[in-house]
């Protein structure tokens, strides 16, 4: 009888013992403890996420991804000549300290009945450069309406609606609706 108690004692303290380092742990804050890496990531994160709500709300993002150029849209990333908005955002924020990011347009095909992802930070396929396994993502979401005029080119002018550009590089998801496509912006910085 007396081992019974002294096993069942046993448990319970080490019950105890383990519940109080659990919230313990949960109480501590961790950060100082991070690597290197895993706080420049983190840092890199918030910087990506910060851009592109920044750019969302000041009507950037809506008008880079209305930007284009006979079925392709226009972003490359250059740091000279005639940029959009978004573009300059990105060259003030991730470019000038060094810093390498890929961005993709993620929008509904309808004729294939699926998602398609185009890379749009580089002027050619050549110079994708794999992200490697730290790099920091972040996501937008911008709709986009069949009235909502596209811009041309070097993207300052505003041309024809989007229900009557042709080429543009995503096509009507559901021509029965005023919702002409939607797209997810994707930031992935290094």
């Amino acid at each position: 009888m007396r081992g019974q108690a002294y096993t069942l004692e046993g448990v319970l303290a080490a019950i105890v013992v383990v519940t109080a380092t659990v919230y313990g742990l949960s109480a501590v804050d961790t950060g100082p403890f991070q690597t290197g890496t895993q706080q420049r990531t983190a840092a890199l994160e918030t910087r990506a996420s910060d851009t592109l709500s920044l750019a969302a709300e000041t009507g950037a993002l809506h008008n880079a991804t209305a930007c284009y150029s006979v079925g392709t849209p226009t972003l490359n990333g250059n740091q000279t000549g005639s940029s959009t908005a978004f573009e300059l955002m990105l060259n003030r924020t991730f470019d000038r300290q060094g810093e390498q990011y890929n961005l993709y347009f993620s929008y509904w095909d309808s004729d294939s009945s699926a998602r398609q992802t185009a890379l749009v930070s580089q002027e050619s396929g050549e110079n994708v450069v794999e992200r490697p396994a730290d790099a920091a993502v972040a996501t937008e979401t911008v709709t986009l309406t069949d009235n909502m005029p596209a811009r041309i080119g070097d993207c300052s002018g505003t041309g024809p609606s989007l229900s009557a550009v042709d080429g543009y590089f995503a096509p009507d998801a559901e021509p029965d609706s005023l919702v002409y496509n939607v797209v997810e912006v994707r930031l992935v910085v290094w």
